[in-house]
């Protein structure tokens, strides 16, 4: 996390800037778009500061459907490189282990964005029933995804340009929002059109 160079960041009424950067990141659960796992086992890379029991751990890896491999392997003490994990697979991994840390602010850094139909609608269906009481902020360019958040922020070169609830903005044809939602739409039709085409060929 970089320290801001301008405005404040308030979270539960307080100032994060007057709090120690390791405390803001033990209390922020972060999924990035690319998953970090370390070098170990299964349980070092779910629960480092052994905090969790083993039951917690087994109902979130099954949470994101991973516990029949782990279990297959050796368990919670296996050596994670065994496990063959996929792209897909490792984020849904750092999910389970997102279930696990005593936080009530989810942060989703594209953690979605490069994986399978499949994987993606298992982690958005996910992130909806185990964090359902969280805030959770999400930085998405799949903007199907974020229709039913609360407030979408459309930024531009580094700017808010728009700030209000999705299906607001989609509500007005004028709007910055609704001019990206529909022209992914077209593009993303598109390409189908075009996988189509050359299916047929």
């Amino acid at each position: 996390m970089l320290e801001i160079s301008s405005g404040s960041i308030v979270i539960d009424g307080l100032d994060i800037s007057t709090v120690p950067r390791e405390e803001v990141r033990s209390r922020l659960i972060g999924v990035p778009q690319d998953s970090f796992i370390l070098s170990g086992t299964v349980r070092l890379n779910v629960d480092p500061r052994k905090l969790v029991p083993d039951t917690d751990i087994i109902d979130a890896l099954k949470s994101v459907q991973l516990w029949d491999n782990v279990k297959g392997n050796g368990g919670l003490d296996t050596d994670i490189d065994k496990l063959h994990l996929s792209h897909g697979q490792r984020q849904l991994f750092c999910l389970a282990r997102a279930m696990l840390r005593p936080s009530t602010v989810l942060v989703l850094d594209e953690a979605t964005s490069s994986v399978d139909a499949k994987t993606d609608e298992l982690m958005q269906r996910i992130i909806r029933e185990k964090f359902s009481t969280h805030t959770i902020i999400a930085v998405a360019h799949k903007l199907d995804s974020i229709l039913d958040y609360d407030k979408v922020a459309l930024l531009h070169e580094g700017r808010i340009v728009e700030f209000d609830s999705p299906y607001e903005l989609l509500s007005q044809p004028k709007s910055a929002f609704y001019k990206l939602y529909f022209s992914a739409r077209q593009d993303e039709e598109e390409d189908f059109d075009d996988n189509i085409t050359l299916a047929g060929q």
